[in-house]
C-alpha cells in the first residue's frame, strides 16, 4: 500500500464492551479486518485495548472508533415535542436527547453519558456512541409492518426493549442487571441437579420443562445454568414490559402476540428452546455481531 492510499484510507475500530470482556473489531476499506478480545475489570476499558487502538490512530490518521452505551439512564419515549417528557417526569436539562425520524426521542442522562465516554481517555476519546435502540432499529426497519411486535437487543448485561410497526415506535426500556446476579441464580438452581425450576412466571408448566430435559438427558453445567437464568430473566422483562404497556394509558397499547429477539450474547439453545415455550408469543431469533452493527452504523454517519 502506498503512503498516500495509506494516509487517507478510512479504518472503522468497533467497540464491544461489557463487565467481563471487551471485543475490538478493526475495519478497513479495503476490506480486510482484525479482532481482539480482552479481559476486562467493571467494565474499564482495557489499557492493552487502547494500545492498540492508538497504534492504529498513529498509522491510519482517517480513523473513527465508535461504542454502544451501556448505562441504566437511558431511555425512549415516542413523541416528537419535547413537553411529552413531562408525562414521564424526566427534567430534559439533566438528559443528552435526540429526535429520531421526528417520531421518537432516545435520550441518555448526561452525567452518565460523560462517565461512559471517560472510559475511553486513554485513546484520546471516542468518535461515536451509538444507542442500543438505533442499533434495534436499523436492524428491524425493513421488517416492520401493520402490527406492533415486541423487539429485543439481548447482550450479556443489559436487555433493549422496544414496541413498534411500520408507522411508528410506540415504547422503549433498557434494563441493566448484574453478572454476579446471575452468578448467584445459578448456584441457587445447580444445588438439586435432578429437579431444575423455573419460578419466575406462573405460567410456567415445570413438569413439561422438566419432562423435555430428562428425554434429551440433559445435565446442565454452570455455564448453561448462567445462560437459562439470562432467559429467565428475558422471560420476566417480557412480562413486565407486555404489563406496563397494556395497563398504561399514555401508551397506544394494541394486543402483542409477536417477538423478534436480536442476540447479540449467543444464548444456548437449551434457553432460547426454555424461553420460547415460556413468553406465550411466536418468537424470532436472530443472531447478531455488536461489533459488526457497530460499524454498519459508523460508516452510515461517515459516508
Amino acid at each position: 500500500m502506498s503512503l498516500f492510499s495509506r494516509i487517507y484510507q478510512k479504518v472503522f475500530v468497533s467497540i464491544d464492551l461489557d463487565a467481563k470482556t471487551c471485543k475490538i473489531k478493526i475495519s478497513y476499506q479495503n476490506k480486510n479486518h482484525e479482532e481482539k478480545i480482552y479481559k476486562t475489570i467493571n467494565a474499564d476499558f482495557p489499557i492493552e485495548a487502547a494500545k492498540y487502538i492508538r497504534k492504529i490512530q498513529d498509522k491510519y490518521p482517517y480513523t473513527y472508533i465508535a461504542a454502544i452505551i451501556r448505562v441504566e439512564n437511558q431511555g425512549l419515549i415516542t413523541g416528537n415535542k419535547l413537553s411529552v417528557f413531562e408525562q414521564f417526569s424526566l427534567n430534559i436539562s439533566s438528559l443528552k436527547i435526540m429526535l429520531v425520524n421526528k417520531q421518537w426521542f432516545i435520550y441518555v442522562d448526561k452525567k452518565s453519558l460523560q462517565e461512559y465516554k471517560n472510559k475511553f481517555s486513554k485513546i484520546d476519546g471516542i468518535d461515536f456512541i451509538f444507542s442500543p435502540f438505533i442499533i434495534i432499529y436499523e436492524k428491524i426497519k425493513d421488517k416492520l409492518d401493520n402490527v406492533k411486535k415486541l423487539y429485543i437487543l439481548q447482550e450479556k448485561n443489559s436487555t433493549s426493549l422496544l414496541i413498534a410497526d411500520k408507522e411508528n415506535i410506540y415504547f422503549g426500556d433498557h434494563i441493566v442487571f448484574e453478572h454476579s446476579e446471575l452468578i448467584e441464580e445459578a448456584k441457587d438452581e445447580s444445588k438439586d441437579e435432578a429437579i431444575i425450576e423455573f419460578d419466575i412466571i406462573d405460567e410456567i408448566d415445570e413438569n413439561i420443562i422438566i419432562k423435555d430435559f430428562e428425554k434429551n438427558s440433559f445435565k446442565p453445567s454452570s455455564n448453561e445454568l448462567g445462560e437459562l437464568s439470562i432467559a429467565n430473566h428475558m422471560i420476566e422483562l417480557i412480562k413486565n414490559t407486555l404489563n406496563n404497556f397494556y395497563q398504561d394509558s399514555r401508551y397506544a397499547s394494541d394486543f402483542i402476540d409477536e417477538l423478534l429477539i436480536l442476540d447479540g450474547y449467543g444464548i444456548s439453545d437449551n434457553a432460547i428452546s426454555h424461553l420460547k415455550n415460556n413468553t406465550m408469543l411466536e418468537t424470532h431469533f436472530i443472531r447478531i455481531d455488536i461489533c459488526q452493527e457497530i460499524e454498519n452504523l459508523i460508516k452510515m454517519e461517515v459516508k
